[in-house]
């Protein structure tokens, strides 16, 4: 077990170390954002004589062929389209910090968002720019579901907030002094109830998730300023920006914000408060030349600190691990129940039973997890206020369950019928028979099938995020979010993903142990199965 647990760590250990080379590299030689060779020779024809930064897409016409990306859920290719008719494509990410990386990578040529959005991460990004050439105009919405009153009533208390209130809000949030952005606290009595909010968190600064987990930014102040006029409190549900209409549409928060841009295709889904201008803009990457004297060491700690240090981000990654842990472990017991049961029911070839359990098995397997999961979420429990936890169990025990009765099915007719034969002459009724003479033939056979499942669902329950629930990944997402950078945090949920199936993996290898045959003394032979007859 040590050395296999020594193995383990060495072959961990040696693709970390040539990555963690090989990210260095860059900064070591003072080269920029990562380019192909086309780019890079249009990159020596765009640089000034100056030797500054200048945006390596300068004009819509340059943007022929090239790839556009925007977020999941941002129904914006027509703007482009009507600015720049000869783009190549559109790509979508589900974060912001997966569309800025995709643009500093060479994966996108230009990367669409709000102005507020854009202007912060092109001043926290060196490598980036804005485009110069401006696409449209528009306005920041609160999404309310399609024909609610309360809307009319947030409304006249967003129309008290005081102007110069709003923009000294926007001021404080989209400025540098970290210091001041402080949220009001939830003071006043709430006698009105408390509601609910879907926020997306990764839109700094609109809404996002900041030190200690707490959500925030210039939206969620906003809100605030308005529940306390109407003395409610605020309970602020953090997720994927694509998630927060459909949340809202299913009634299971009042309002939807994340730096939100209403637009006529939204306004036939819901409803909206708007409350301050927007304007549509593309980032692009810069060229130039940009001296860089930081050297490998200095550099990657300076990376560590601000992933994990700052702002105890480590504590994010703790709770994301202790959620993932929960989840999978959850739906692993009771998935083996099910399993079990239903195998007990179908065993013995009752028609109605497998009819219904091989029509519930192909619903479940033939669609994709992330899809069942929101099914759940958002139609079967969609008027049930429901921990999204809670939701992922349910739904990783169905989709483990049918996992564990195909091997169990499939174990038990690799046993010869002879052996049924045998433990009935022996006096066995059907269920002892089962559980004394064929099941502990059938284990042995499909542990490393069941420990190969248990691999898939640690893996799979990286989707959770889609439903609200915060996550090893989702913590991930978080963290790039603030820090726009994704070796660290990428290689630290990755490494913690192969510790957790190397746990899980140990602990169905014991029971694999426990229950070979070919391992039992001498006594336990003569007392029969795996443990004491005593019928």
């Amino acid at each position: 077990m040590v050395t296999g647990f020594k193995k383990t760590i060495i072959t961990l250990a040696v693709p970390v170390l040539l990555l963690l080379i090989l990210n260095a590299i860059p900064v070591f030689a003072g080269s920029g954002a990562t380019a192909s060779n086309e780019n890079r020779n249009e990159q020596d024809t765009a640089v000034s004589d100056s030797g500054k930064m200048v945006p390596e897409i300068k004009s819509f016409s340059e943007l022929k062929g090239k790839n556009v990306s925007m977020l999941t859920g941002a129904p914006f290719e027509e703007l482009v389209l009507s600015k720049a008719p000869d783009v190549g494509e559109f790509s979508f990410y589900n974060s912001v910090p997966d569309n800025i990386l995709a643009l500093k990578s060479g994966k996108t040529d230009a990367a669409l968002n709000n102005n507020a959005i854009a202007s912060l991460a092109v001043n926290r990004n060196p490598d980036l720019m804005l485009f110069p050439e401006s696409l449209k105009d528009g306005v920041f919405g609160f999404a309310f579901q399609k024909g609610d009153p309360e809307r009319d009533k947030w409304q006249e208390a967003y129309d008290r907030i005081p102007k110069e209130e709003i923009n000294e809000a926007w001021e404080k949030w989209t400025g540098s002094d970290e210091s001041i952005k402080i949220l009001p606290t939830q003071d006043w009595p709430g006698k009105s109830g408390t509601v609910t909010v879907a926020a997306c968190d990764t839109l700094e600064p609109m809404s996002y998730t900041g030190e200690g987990g707490e959500i925030k930014g210039f939206d969620i102040e906003l809100i605030l300023k308005m529940a306390k006029d109407l003395d409610y409190h605020v309970e602020f549900k953090g997720m994927e920006f694509s998630a927060i209409l459909a949340y809202v549409q299913s009634g299971k928060a009042l309002m939807g914000t994340g730096s939100i841009i209403v637009t006529d295709e939204r306004r036939e889904a819901v409803d909206f408060i708007e409350y301050y201008p927007a304007a549509f803009v593309l980032m692009v990457r810069a060229t130039g030349e940009e001296e860089k004297t930081s050297s490998i060491i200095n550099s990657l700690y300076e990376s560590f600190e601000k992933n994990f240090i700052r702002e105890y981000r480590w504590k994010l990654f703790i709770e994301g691990v202790v959620t993932t842990v929960i989840i999978t472990l959850f739906s692993i017991l009771f998935g083996t129940a099910l399993g079990f049961m239903l195998l007990i029911l179908c065993k013995d070839g009752n028609p109605a039973a497998n009819k219904i359990t091989d029509i519930c098995l192909r619903l479940v397997q033939g669609m994709p997890v992330v899809v069942l999961l929101m099914i759940l979420y958002y139609v079967v429990f969609g008027k049930v206020s429901i921990n999204g936890i809670i939701v992922s169990i349910i739904g990783f025990t169905l989709v483990f369950g049918s996992s564990v009765y195909g091997l169990l099915k499939m174990g038990v007719g690799t046993v010869d019928k002879g052996q049924y034969e045998a433990a009935y002459a022996l006096g066995y009724s059907s269920d002892p028979a089962f559980f004394n003479v064929i099941l502990p033939q059938v284990l042995p056979h499909i542990m490393d099938a069941y420990k190969g499942e248990i691999t898939g669902l640690i893996k799979a329950t990286a989707i959770v995020g889609y439903i609200a629930v915060q996550d090893l990944t989702k913590v991930g997402d978080l963290v790039r979010s603030r820090t726009y950078e994704a070796f660290f945090p990428l290689i630290a949920v990755a490494v913690i993903y192969f510790l957790l199936e190397g746990l899980f993996g140990a602990a169905v290898e014991c029971i694999r142990k426990a229950t070979d045959l070919r391992g039992r003394d001498k006594e336990s032979i003569i007392k029969g199965g795996i443990g004491n007859d005593k019928d």
